[in-house]
């Protein structure tokens, strides 16, 4: 561990200021004045909400005497509705600044102003990589905003996540109390809508806010339990997915893009605790891009190995019989197939899905970047990826192959007690763990590569300039790899380095990004009868723990 690191605490130094170049409005429409902006009183629709596609009200002669209220914190919770613009990939950027300089004048306060530039840079943006279609939503974030009335659930939820990300990171306990409220009164909302089920006409907010939700829940809860977290809400988007269709979500930009983020939770939720997906195929199909077969067949493939992990953990929670033996042993059998379709898959992946790879450079690194190289063990290689998108597609393809080969080597050393032999197409020992070795260390790679190429070049370059997203996104794999070394006894070698340097991520995490579950670990005694992932815990796990 390098705990001599230490925790930035001055605010962002850019995206630069926002500066109110207009009078915010006393006598106008009652839309603008609840965002405290400039209405130019046009009627029957004034000029802000013709632009940013919002419901123009005008208040009567009594209520034009009142005051407007104070500030967006104090609006009430109750339910508003605003018309959704539909986004088109054409859609003029210029309208996009607008409609976002617009929102910025709602703001109350210079604080919070920053604090959301702050937020638009660290996850509406990239780096030096595009997105690509699974993080489509994250760009999106400041439209979805401006859409948001000040009442909704998204609106609360972008606050809470905007003040949290922002007081983690940059060490503001003022930023923090006011996130923390915010989550309270989003969370609170969201309850209420979960409860409250009946048609899928929310959708595409309710499943926005889940994501925030569970988004905010990841920087700001060291706490393993389930309580809480994104498995707290999945139900209520799995529902809510199923109600709606694809059919009618791929019809809505919106939809489609904020339902890939929550598709890849669910499976990466079912990855972790051999649970199967809550969505059968059919119902998803759609949003794994049909039109693109090896993006579909990959998708395919990781859907069907969550699947194949449920039958798997079921079938080594009963195998004490002869049945419950041949169940185990035929799991075992499909599994070894599934994972030569994978590298099958692998092979023949097309140009646009590859990555680069070049050995890692032991200088000239930020000073912030070093813990991650300095280290005993480090991964020997870094990968440059064409998008974002392509970077989770291989980060899946590793985890999906490296918890497969973690499954054998716990079922083979049954199948060997039990049988005295395990079925021919059953990979040998030393050949399991040389694949789970080699996916763990790709992991890595990947992982790293992250601060390696966006600082390449750059030795002087600050940790606040990376995006918080990339940080964020390696929380999709460092709970997985950090349990294949506490879990798996190699035969020959030590993981202890490949130990330390997975803690030394997850500390990294915490101190340059403010991501408290980075820090979580999985004590061994907590795993249960299965030590593969949490496929082991019960149904409950203790609240509370580290």
């Amino acid at each position: 561990m390098d705990p001599q690191q230490s925790q930035p605490c001055k605010g962002a130094a850019y995206p630069t200021k926002y500066r109110r170049n207009q009078p915010r409005s006393k006598n106008g429409c009652l839309t603008c004045r609840s965002k405290r902006k400039k209405c130019d009183e046009t009627r029957p629709r004034c000029t802000s909400c013709v632009r940013s596609n919002q419901t123009c009200v005008w208040p009567s002669k009594d209520e034009q005497e009142s005051p407007p209220s104070n500030s967006v914190g104090n609006t009430s919770d109750s339910t508003s509705s605003t018309s959704e613009r539909k986004r088109s990939p054409n859609e003029d950027p210029q309208t996009a600044i607008s409609d976002l300089n617009l929102a910025m004048e709602s703001l109350s306060t210079t604080s919070d102003t920053q604090i959301f530039q702050r937020f638009f840079f660290d996850w509406a943006t990239s780096g030096n990589t595009s997105g690509g279609y699974t993080m489509s939503w994250f760009a999106n974030l400041f439209q979805i905003y401006t859409n948001a009335s000040i009442d909704s659930l998204v609106h609360k939820s972008i606050h809470a996540l905007a003040n949290a990300s922002y007081g983690q990171r940059f060490n503001s306990p003022e930023a923090l109390t006011k996130g923390n409220k915010w989550y309270g009164r989003a969370i609170q909302m969201l309850k209420v809508k979960l409860l409250s089920i009946n048609d899928s006409s929310s959708y595409c907010d309710v499943v926005s806010a889940i994501t925030l939700l569970g988004i905010y829940e990841g920087l700001m809860h060291e706490s393993i339990a389930l309580e809480g977290s994104w498995v707290s809400h999945m139900t209520g988007a799995s529902t809510l997915l199923s109600l709606r269709g694809q059919d009618k979500i791929i019809e809505s930009p919106a939809e489609f893009e904020v339902s890939a983020v929550c598709f890849l939770q669910m499976i990466y939720g079912s990855f972790l605790n051999g649970q199967a997906p809550p969505i059968p195929w059919t119902s998803v199909n759609k949003l794994a891009l049909p039109k693109s077969p090896a993006f579909y067949a990959h998708i395919e493939l990781i859907y069907e190995a969550a699947c194949q992990f449920a039958e798997w953990r079921t079938a080594l929670l009963d195998y004490d019989s002869d049945e419950g033996l041949d169940r185990l042993s035929d799991v075992a059998r499909k599994a070894s197939i599934l994972d030569r379709r994978f590298e099958e898959w692998a092979e023949s992946a097309p140009e646009s899905l590859r990555y680069e790879t070049d050995p890692l450079p032991l200088e000239p690194h930020p000073e912030w970047v070093q813990p991650l190289i300095n280290s005993p063990w480090r991964p020997l290689n870094y990968h440059t990826y064409s998008t974002l998108m392509v970077q989770i597609i291989w980060r899946f393809y590793w985890m999906a192959r490296g918890i497969i080969n973690q499954a054998l080597l716990f079922t083979y050393d049954i199948l060997r007690e039990r049988k005295g032999n395990t079925d021919p197409s059953i990979p040998r020992r030393t050949d399991i763990e040389d694949q789970i070795l080699s996916f763990t260390d790709l992991l890595c790679e990947s992982c790293v590569s992250t601060f390696v190429t966006i600082s390449k070049g750059d030795p002087q370059m600050e940790a606040e300039k990376v995006p918080t997203l990339l940080g964020y996104l390696i929380l999709q794999v460092l709970p997985a790899l950090g349990l294949f070394h506490e879990q798996v006894v190699f035969t020959g070698v030590d993981a202890f380095g490949r130990r330390e340097w997975v803690a030394k991520m997850k500390h990294f995490l915490r101190v340059n990004f403010g991501i408290a579950k980075g820090i979580t670990a999985i004590p061994p005694s907590h795993v249960g009868k299965i030590p593969i992932q949490t496929w082991g815990l019960p149904d409950e796990f203790p609240r509370g723990s580290k």
